[in-house]
């Protein structure tokens, strides 16, 4: 059975992680851990959670996630033939507080980490500096590695487009066990979100009644069963907008719409915008680019 915490260990020479995560696919694993985490994309695209977000991810995705903020991140099944890789950096915020934080000079880093508790997008302009810095930092060791942390923060810090992810209300305060039957409804959704699955469906799989699991839903990441299973097609929806060619018609059904109507109502409603609207201003994405571009 998955659970909700994870237990972040840093080797015994290191205050903090750092994963070098490589595998065919991320996992989708709905959790959280008292430190803080920056994740760098190199490879791979899908959805991820945010405690009440749910946004596409591809390669150069930089976000920073507060202490005990619910996250996971789940490959695209379209792009599943690619390997997933990700570098990550998990740190506990104590050991700063207690020493660097309290100084004037880090002042906008303690504002970067109160401001992280409902998770940050960097913006592109801040891209290629933090990821200089986190090779820098993977490839360092000893005293040197944590000042390469320290001047990764300082970075994060001058981000000037950094956008918050979670929504303004978002609380996610939920126990182990409930934490389990949310994870493993979001991976039963996350693996059949493109076929006609049903609240009942749900909740036949989790063993539970349609209204404890719309409970869950609401009381984890703020949503509905139906507003999840909207929120992971239009989201699977938006990668196919932005990486293939392929029609909008096809598009809607290959993410689990059953009439062009309904998709293009239920886009507009999220995105504030048309399929082909969106799909012509987003020009600016790489993995859009690159693959238009062979």
């Amino acid at each position: 059975m998955k659970i909700l915490f994870e237990k972040v260990v840093p080797k015994p020479d290191s205050s903090f992680a750092v994963v070098d995560k490589q595998a065919p696919a991320f996992d989708g694993r709905f959790h959280f851990h008292p430190e803080v985490e920056i994740t760098l994309i190199e490879s791979g695209s899908g959805r991820r959670v945010v405690g009440d977000s749910i946004e596409p991810f591809a390669v150069g995705d930089l976000v920073l996630l507060g202490e005990n903020l619910p996250h996971q991140y789940v490959s695209d099944p379209a792009a599943q033939d690619t390997v997933a890789a990700a570098k990550v950096i998990q740190f506990n915020p104590v050991f700063m507080r207690d020493g660097f934080l309290r100084l004037p000079e880090f002042s906008a880093v303690e504002t970067l980490l109160k401001n992280s508790s409902r998770g940050l997008k960097i913006g592109d302009e801040t891209i290629d500096e933090a990821r200089q810095l986190i090779h820098r930092l993977f490839a360092a060791t000893g005293p040197q590695r944590l000042l390469l942390l320290l001047e990764l923060l300082i970075a994060l810090s001058r981000a000037p487009l950094a956008s918050p992810i979670a929504s303004a209300g978002y609380l996610g305060k939920i126990s182990s066990r409930e934490g389990d039957t949310i994870d493993n409804a979001l991976q039963y959704l996350n693996e059949r979100f493109t076929q006609a699955v049903t609240l009942n469906d749900l909740c036949q799989n989790l063993h539970v009644s349609p209204a404890t699991c719309n409970r869950l839903f609401q009381k984890s990441i703020g949503r509905s069963f139906k507003t999840v299973l909207i929120e992971l097609r239009i989201s699977h929806a938006c990668r196919q907008l932005l990486e293939t060619d392929h029609s909008v018609l096809d598009i809607a059904f290959s993410s689990g719409f059953t009439n062009l109507s309904n998709f293009n109502r239920r886009f507009r409603e999220m995105k504030g915008t048309t399929p082909l609207a969106y799909r012509g201003s987003v020009t600016t994405a790489p993995v859009a680019r690159s693959r238009r571009g062979k």
